[in-house]
């Protein structure tokens, strides 16, 4: 029984390392909806700070505004930039943490069959050792009453 004492250990050392994965995974998703959520209030913020300088220009507008408009565009352009590329790297790092729960998933699932294959050979040789002790038991009873 010492080789499935193992397995066990290693069955439950796997099911403790899924889930650690499986709570850096949560992170990860976690980090990765909170950057795209920044990006889409970026990207709607420029969209309204675009219109309202088209309102704006249509009205009139003095050049220092307009300047001033501009370089807010450009700064806002920059964070969008940005935050896209802290998306980019959000979605790389979900994809890593997936990979690691998946293969963590595979390792548990392949413990948890040799868990299951060791029961069962167990639970074979016993039902062997059984049939053997009642074949030698029905031989020793038929054996005294011959004698």
């Amino acid at each position: 029984m010492r080789n499935g004492s193992a397995i066990e250990t290693l069955r439950d050392l796997a099911e403790k390392d899924l889930d650690k994965a499986m709570i850096h995974l949560g992170d990860m998703r976690r980090a990765q909806q909170q950057a795209d959520e920044q990006l889409l209030m970026l990207l709607e913020y420029q969209d309204e700070y675009r219109n309202k300088l088209n309102q704006d220009m249509s009205g009139g507008i003095a050049a220092n505004r307009w300047s001033n408009y501009h370089q807010f565009i450009a700064t806002l352009e920059k964070a969008i930039e940005q935050h896209r590329a802290q998306l980019t790297h959000w979605n790389q790092r979900l994809e890593q943490a997936l990979v690691s729960w998946r293969e963590k998933k595979r390792r548990l699932n392949a413990y948890q069959t040799l868990q299951t294959r060791a029961a069962e050979t167990a639970l074979q040789q016993e039902n062997r050792l059984d049939q053997k002790r009642m074949d030698e038991y029905a031989q020793r009873a038929a054996l005294r009453k011959s004698d």
